[in-house]
């Protein structure tokens, strides 16, 4: 669990593991009610243990779906609409790939569970509801770590008032410490004592804190950590507030990172094994998705001719430059260490749309057409930068690229936006499986929190996981 989410605490591990262990042990039970009630009352056991092979290697890629859909996440375990549905999209994407495995892989098997599979599928479903309820009400009654946030910021309170908002995560934010000059913009979520001569030690005591959360700016003041010190005697921990936010959101706090946090978290990062596994990864997922992009192109290319068939003969004048073209759509973007490339998509706007400008978010977008609608929903525009891949110019995974103005507007806005230059960019990433909106310039900071997070971190087994939750975006058509 660590190698996928390297920001999980220790605890929240153990609660992962345990709902791994019970979705497990339920998906055994459900196939064994299922066979009981397909067979009963004579259930024939040597094609009741035929069963059990095909099916266990069914029931692991049901757990790395309930993976991909954020079922092992901490920050959804709510009992709300919203988890069910993510459950039901879960087990429907998991009954369609148990149709896929014994259909078409599997065929050689002595076995065609028909009816058992949607009896075992239901029944599953059913068990890990149950299971994930009564989780998610004890979860929430669990002991909790206590804060006090010593330094007011506006980034401080936000996380205070989420921690509040989720007591799933394990944390309950208690009290805030503030030297009397802070003046904070907003009403504070719980109280705020102003320090004084007393220090913090009757604060502690007060507030039963276990974990005092500061900022950069009181770990470098040489006095408050005199004070802080005061709390040693009562076991109580320190945790900078930076490490904290990484934790419990997956993103770096983008407006508290100077120079310093990259001499400490990226200088020296080089990690050539990973590097030259993921190329090698790359190579091997691109001539395997090749395969079926090459089928799927004359389809896309006629189904975009055959929609907007007045393009054709106006094709030169439509165009809003070189490279706007009738199928395929290039684009300069920005690469690793700033090198430009041509970016390729299938056209999924009508030709010329660069014209009209940036309409997003509009309900009857003028930009859009239907067929172009569903190759942007269903993520097809993309398949052509597979050939991005295979040139070194992405790669799967990383932060999406930017066109050349938009980055150099970027760095005017954003304080070390060039930084998230340092590795390939990707098809899909890190802040994309975690934002709705990643397009705009409005969502650019918090965009480069994730891909700050992704490029400290990033690991073979977080670049799977983030394919993971590509594919269950498709499977769930969360489309842009």
């Amino acid at each position: 669990i660590s190698v996928f989410f390297p920001h999980m605490r220790g605890d929240s591990t153990l609660k992962i593991i345990l709902l791994i262990i019970g979705d497990f042990v339920l998906f055994w039970a459900a196939l064994m009610l299922g066979l009981f009630l397909r067979y009963y009352p004579s259930p024939d056991w040597i094609l009741v243990e035929l069963h059990f092979f095909p099916f266990g290697i069914l029931f692991f890629a049901w757990l790395l779906f309930f993976g991909a859909f954020g079922m092992y996440d901490i920050r959804f375990m709510k009992n709300s609409k919203f988890f069910l549905y993510r459950l039901l999209r879960a087990m429907a994407a998991n009954t369609i790939l148990a149709i896929i495995l014994f259909y078409f892989l599997l065929t050689y098997l002595s076995i065609e569970p028909r009816r058992n599979l949607i009896i075992i599928a239901v029944t599953a479903a059913l068990f890990v509801y149950l299971w994930r309820t009564l989780f998610n009400m004890l979860l929430g009654r669990t002991p909790t770590s206590r804060l006090i946030f010593f330094g007011i910021t506006d980034e401080m309170t936000i996380l205070a008032d989420y921690l509040l908002k989720n007591r799933q995560l394990g944390y309950k934010p208690v009290a805030f410490i503030s030297n009397g000059n802070e003046s904070p913009d907003r009403t504070l979520p719980m109280p705020n004592y102003v320090l004084n001569t007393q220090g913090i030690s009757h604060i502690i005591s007060d507030t039963r804190a276990d974990t005092v959360v500061i900022s950069r700016e009181i770990k470098e003041n040489k006095t408050l950590i005199r004070i802080l010190f005061q709390a040693i005697p009562y076991g109580i921990g320190v945790v900078e507030f930076t490490r904290l936010h990484e934790q419990v959101t997956g993103k770096v706090p983008l407006s508290l990172i100077e120079e310093v946090w990259f001499l400490e978290n990226l200088v020296g990062i080089s990690k050539p094994r990973y590097e030259f596994t993921k190329y090698l990864f790359d190579i091997f997922l691109a001539c395997i998705a090749g395969i079926p992009a090459l089928l799927l192109l004359p389809f896309a290319a006629l189904g975009i001719l055959l929609s907007r068939p007045s393009d054709i003969n106006k094709y030169r004048a439509l165009r809003a430059r070189k490279g706007d073209g009738l199928i395929f759509f290039r684009q300069n973007r920005v690469g690793r260490n700033g090198k430009v490339f041509n970016f390729v998509k299938l056209r999924s706007q009508i030709l010329g749309a660069e014209k009209m400008g940036e309409q997003k978010e509009l309900a009857h977008d003028p930009r859009q057409y239907p067929f172009g609608k569903f190759l942007r929903k269903s993520y097809l525009d993309e398949l052509p930068q597979i050939w991005n891949v295979l040139k070194g110019e992405m790669s799967f995974v990383g932060p999406r690229p930017e066109r050349p103005e938009y980055v150099e507007m970027l760095k005017q806005k954003i304080p070390f936006y060039q930084m998230r230059l340092l590795v390939l960019p990707g098809i899909t990433g890190w802040a994309q499986v975690n934002m709705e909106n990643d397009a705009s310039v409005e969502d650019a900071p918090e965009k480069m929190q994730y891909d700050l997070y992704y490029i400290k971190n990033r690991s073979f087994a977080l670049d799977l996981l983030i394919i993971l939750k590509t594919i269950a975006a498709l499977l769930r058509r969360q489309g842009r």
